[in-house]
């Protein structure tokens, strides 16, 4: 689940030749990421860094991301099962 979560996440942001944060929130809401699942939006230079929630019936799963253009990447994350998203493990890009 997570691999089709990330592949079209990646494909969408290397699309984006000024990734800022609000290109990054609209394009994530264009592929149904709703402003609720979307954490940590962040600029870092000419990068942007965000969480994505993806955490349904007691699952765990989140992603680690950072838009910047042709080199956006994604990776699974772990969050706390329940409560308010707080990330317990990752591997960042």
């Amino acid at each position: 689940m997570s691999v089709h979560h990330e592949q079209r996440v990646i494909a969408a942001l290397q699309m984006l030749a000024d990734p800022t944060t609000a290109k990054v929130r609209k394009t994530l809401n264009s592929l149904g990421y709703t402003d609720e699942r979307i954490h940590h939006l962040k600029q870092d230079g000419k990068k942007t860094r965000f969480h994505l929630d993806l955490r349904e019936d007691g699952g765990r799963l989140c992603e680690s991301g950072v838009a910047a253009g042709a080199v956006s990447d994604v990776v699974p994350c772990v969050a706390a099962a329940e409560g308010p998203f707080a990330i317990t493990s990752e591997s960042r890009p």
